[in-house]
């Protein structure tokens, strides 16, 4: 397996992620828009989501409302969240034209429960979030055979008060390129900078990042390409 980078992009800032299209461009870059609350986006934002798709990104799922998944099961039970989280946002994709192939789980929560749903709908799962403090053991992040559930390795959203910053940044795209395996980033918005708190990178952000993979002979893929082999659950 050669050295490639999983980005993915949460929720749904879809008029600032198309405008960075021509970022991914250069660097043939296709990536995963991870889309919660489809139903509330208008058709200028659905048509967009469907040009980010027909250029080879992945329109991905990422649940129907967003819930904290632990208030959400203590309220409302593993069947309700499978039914509304799960299959009613799924419907309403597939209606929309997205075949929502990959999940990515809201606030990086799973539990074992969920997990064995959601494997039956999805190719890939993206669980946990990316490591909060340097550590030396990155490597079990670096996925080499097909999986399921993959875990972030690292964080897109550099102007984070808290991001780890660039020497850490290429340190795991080292490892990636050493171990020439598949490593899942997470993002959220693509936009100016502003003052306080938020999740995002600015354009030079990203490109800086994918110039960094691409120096080292890093691809890219999507998410659901980590397992190609999957096959949707008969009912």
């Amino acid at each position: 397996m050669a050295a490639t980078l999983s980005m993915t992009f949460d929720d749904h800032f879809v008029d600032n992620w198309t405008a960075a299209r021509s970022v991914f461009d250069a660097y043939n870059a296709r990536v995963t828009f991870c889309i919660c609350r489809l139903h509330r986006l208008n058709e200028d934002q659905i048509r967009k989501l469907h040009q980010l798709q027909d250029e080879g990104h992945e329109i991905g799922y990422h649940t129907r409302s967003h819930p904290l998944l632990t208030t959400y099961l203590e309220t409302h039970g593993l069947q309700s969240w499978c039914k509304q989280e799960l299959d009613r946002g799924i419907a309403e994709h597939h209606a929309a034209g997205f075949p929502a192939r990959s999940f990515a789980s809201p606030h990086h929560l799973t539990t074992p429960q969920t997990r064995s749903e959601t494997i039956k709908r999805f190719a890939v799962t993206r669980g946990s979030g990316p490591f909060n403090q340097p550590r030396p053991d990155v490597s079990r992040r670096i996925y080499t055979e097909p999986r399921s559930i993959v875990h972030n390795l690292g964080s897109l959203d550099f102007q984070r008060k808290n991001h780890l910053g660039w020497d850490w940044t290429h340190y795991m795209l080292d490892q990636v390129k050493q171990h020439q395996g598949t490593a899942v980033f997470v993002g959220h918005d693509i936009r100016a900078k502003v003052d306080g708190q938020a999740l995002y990178c600015t354009l030079d952000d990203l490109d800086r990042f994918l110039d960094a993979a691409a120096v080292r002979g890093i691809g890219f893929s999507r998410l659901s390409d980590m397992n190609p082999n999957f096959a949707v659950e008969a009912a």
